[in-house]
């Protein structure tokens, strides 16, 4: 069953790092010189609007107006973002990783099947199948007739290194030790199935910026006739907002903490147990230096600023939620370096010598519930 029966031949032909993109690139045969041309105008215009739709509003961004070679454009608008900074890099990627997946997710919402989901891999050079061809392996090796069966709820299977390629980073549900290994697959569930293709689409998209980024003399007339307007885009990000904030933590935040942000920092995409921990952690020593919880909000809101996909409405409910501002008004306080440790979210191995992170807050000797 290739891509047409399954109805995803329009979805990945518009992505120039799938096998169907990338041949349409090929046929239209790009020329660098050809890209300020009258012909060319359109198309450039589209990518443009593209970019600005997807670093103004991430997954949310509206991209089903009507567009002429939707993969030249996209082409097009990564050789853009390719010259901008490298955290909108990271906020473009992410955006089209989780826009691909719930299309694909869409697709086959009440209806999942399995050569249709492995057509879509192809498509991104993921090797995934189902758990009865891992079954049937399995068998085979050992002389078995018939199956053996597949640990529930599991559908699919990846191979491992396309796993270790694409598995969430810094996400302990996804640490290799906790899944299923058989023959040199790892089971996956429904779910599983559609993160592994997210991240896949983030790390071809990332790829493919990064190597136009290291041929962007190429593009330069094509840059330059477009920056202003480029400016303007990269100024309505919302972690772009913020980076003029300066702001520097103070000596003493307990390693977790540092590593969370530091993760932030670099772009990356902590789990939601390592943004609990550091929003609550943050919270707790904004109201020790005497400030009212209102104030605390907005300098917790910085570190998050950097993360790929920041959404300041979203993140600012989610904080003042923490704070006690909203819904039970409970002041949340951070997990203890015990549950931190089995997440392996604690860089020491609990060799802080505290029981909760909240006490590396000056002052702080007891806390209600970091025991």
């Amino acid at each position: 069953m290739r891509t047409e029966s399954c109805g995803i031949s329009e979805l990945v032909s518009k992505y120039p790092f799938t096998r169907s993109g990338r041949s349409i690139i090929e046929e239209v045969g790009i020329r660098v010189s050809e890209l300020m041309s009258r012909e060319f105008e359109p198309i450039v215009n589209d990518a443009l609007r593209m970019l600005e739709a997807l670093i103004k509003n991430g997954e949310h961004a509206k991209l089903n107006f009507s567009v002429r070679d939707v993969a030249v454009s996209r082409y097009i608008a990564y050789v853009l973002t390719a010259s901008m900074d490298k955290r909108i890099w990271r906020r473009i990627a992410d955006s089209e990783s989780k826009i691909f997946s719930n299309m694909v997710k869409l697709s086959y919402l009440n209806k999942p099947n399995l050569e249709c989901i492995k057509e879509v891999a192809r498509e991104l050079e993921l090797r995934i199948i189902g758990v009865g061809e891992v079954s049937s392996l399995v068998a085979k090796r050992l002389n078995l007739q018939g199956q053996v069966l597949m640990p529930k709820p599991f559908m699919y299977a990846v191979s491992i290194w396309d796993y270790l390629r694409n598995s969430p980073r810094n996400d302990p549900n996804w640490v290799l030790g906790t899944r299923p290994i058989i023959h040199g697959y790892i089971l996956l569930t429904q779910h599983d199935v559609y993160r592994i293709i997210e991240e896949a689409v983030e790390n071809k998209a990332i790829t493919m910026i990064s190597k136009l980024g290291s041929n962007l003399d190429l593009f330069k007339e094509l840059i330059d006739s477009v920056n202003d307007r480029l400016k303007a885009i990269e100024e309505s990000a919302p972690q772009v907002r913020y980076r003029v904030s300066r702001r520097v933590l103070p000596k003493g935040d307990p390693p977790c903490v540092t590593a969370i942000i530091n993760e932030l920092k670099a772009g990356g995409n902590p789990s939601h147990m390592a943004r609990f921990t550091l929003a609550t952690y943050m919270l707790h020593r904004c109201v020790a230096e005497g400030k009212e919880r209102e104030e605390c909000v907005d300098e917790v809101l910085e570190p998050f600023t950097h993360a790929a996909d920041y959404n300041e409405k979203i993140t600012r409910y989610q904080v003042e939620h923490l704070a006690g501002l909203r819904g039970g008004r409970k002041f949340y306080t951070p997990p203890s370096c015990q549950e931190l440790n089995s997440l392996g979210l604690c860089p020491t191995n609990l060799g802080c010598g505290v029981k909760n992170p909240i006490q590396f807050i000056r002052g702080s000797t007891k806390v209600e519930g970091a025991e």
